[in-house]
């Protein structure tokens, strides 16, 4: 189903090209590719390393044999990076820098190009939390730019902007929850004006929309602020929305078939962890009337980070502590739930009868799809003492920049957190982070803030 809505979103034939075009490749975290990695270590089965400009916590894309990711530099956020890769050598092809339309506080409480681009055959597309939305085509060349932030005002998030990029055929969609006055928007791949543009009611979040289609025809699927909305990909009209959620403003939803699941995590500013369990939950696309059907909620699984994944007639949640709840998709009665290596921030990828946990410390936990837990391999990005060192050299350098605690408040206001949490937090998103990964035939694609890494299957050049 994945790739079939690769297919009819992008016009191109997906077992044609090596292609992972946005958020979650096409929005399910599911890769077609073969002959993908399954074991490798700091010395081993690892392709190249690239250095990247600033920092950034976007995922990689791909298309072809080329690879883009975003960065931001400066202490104010005031430049903006698209570096193109090349996907063979890790040479970096081209590198465009932009002028930040809005400035931010550069430190790990903030989104640093947050915001992951997509990819088609005619270039690539990519938003900023500065509010700068850009199209160039594959050589680098600038097809048009404009500033959101100048056009219908400046974003009031506490913590930044980190909605990734939709798209469709012919539009690249837009979604800007925050503080002011919120919106979903569509905007043209050639020219870059809207097709359309639908206020939305102020709510903070930092989802994705998911674009499906139904009876053949693409919609948009929006979860945040305690809804989920359906919007018609074409005129930018809401077809429906399910109301009643809790804590769903991080992880955005999934898409399999007709069955759409819903991520949430804990909500510090009214806490419920009840609410958040139940608000992950399953619906069921119809024909009728009000267009779902809520089949089943949650009893104990929550998301904070990474999205859930579908895979095989099950759903995988990864809580903040690392622990994977595997449900059945139909009934979502709990399989199993167990503690990973690692904490996930980025959203799990699937391919054959395999899933790729990409822990943010740089351990990777492989499980077997199915029912029951079952460990494939566990494998290191870094070797430990190395990670430690650089990770406590990293604290040093960014600890007179992390803002202090409001007195007697947590993030945004919410209940006070204890100083060890507080350090956890201060310091959660600095040194060698792993935010994102592609999947394409033998090979991820892994990103870190300040680096591009390959791990590859060492035979995938020769057969291609």
């Amino acid at each position: 189903m994945h790739a079939l809505i690769l297919s009819l979103l992008l016009g191109a034939d997906p077992a044609a090209t090596q292609a992972w075009p946005g958020f979650r490749g096409d929005g399910t975290g599911l890769s077609t590719a073969r002959h993908l990695p399954v074991s490798w270590s700091a010395k081993e089965g690892i392709a190249w390393k690239t250095s990247l400009p600033g920092y950034g916590q976007s995922a990689p894309v791909v298309w072809g044999n080329r690879v883009y990711v975003t960065a931001v530099e400066g202490e104010d956020k005031e430049k903006y990076h698209l570096v193109a890769v090349d996907a063979n050598t890790g040479t970096a092809v081209w590198t465009k820098e932009f002028a930040a339309s809005q400035k931010g506080r550069n430190n790990p409480m903030m989104s640093r190009a947050a915001p992951t681009p997509v990819v088609d055959a005619d270039g690539v597309y990519a938003f900023f939390e500065g509010g700068d939305l850009v199209g160039l085509n594959h050589a680098g060349e600038v097809k048009w730019q404009r500033s959101l932030v100048k056009e219908y005002g400046e974003f009031k998030n506490n913590h930044g902007l980190g909605s990734s990029l939709a798209q469709t055929a012919g539009t690249v969609i837009v979604q800007v929850d925050h503080a002011g006055p919120s919106y979903l928007l569509a905007a043209d791949k050639k020219t870059g004006k809207n097709h359309w543009k639908t206020d939305r009611p102020s709510k903070t979040s930092w989802t994705t929309p998911v674009v499906t289609t139904r009876g053949g025809k693409p919609m948009a699927l929006v979860s945040s602020g305690g809804t989920l909305s359906a919007y018609d990909t074409d005129t930018g009209k809401i077809l429906w929305t399910h109301e009643g959620l809790t804590g769903n403003n991080i992880v955005s939803p999934t898409v399999h078939e007709n069955r759409v699941i819903i991520g949430a995590g804990e909500n510090r500013m009214n806490p419920d962890l009840v609410a958040s369990a139940k608000s992950n939950c399953c619906l069921l696309l119809t024909g009728n009337e009000p267009g779902y059907e809520l089949v089943w909620q949650g009893k104990k699984a929550i998301c904070h980070h990474a999205s859930p994944l579908i895979h095989q007639g099950h759903v995988y949640f990864v809580t903040k502590t690392g622990v994977v709840y595997c449900v059945d998709l139909k009934t979502g009665e709990e399989r199993y739930s167990e503690r990973l290596d690692n904490q996930c921030w980025a959203t799990p990828v699937a391919a054959g009868d395999a899933i790729y946990f990409f822990g943010k410390d740089g351990m990777t936990t492989i499980l077997k799809a199915g029912s029951k837990y079952e460990k494939i391999a566990s494998n290191r990005l870094w070797n430990q003492d190395d990670l430690d060192a650089r990770k406590e050299a990293e604290k040093k350098a960014v600890a007179a920049k992390a803002p202090a605690r409001p007195e007697g408040k947590g993030p945004g206001g919410g209940p006070p957190l204890s100083k060890e949490e507080l350090e956890a937090t201060r310091h959660s998103a600095v040194g060698d982070v792993v935010y994102g990964v592609a999947a394409v035939e033998g090979t991820f694609f892994i990103r870190t803030g300040t680096e591009l890494i390959c791990v590859r299957d060492p035979k995938t050049i020769s057969r291609r």
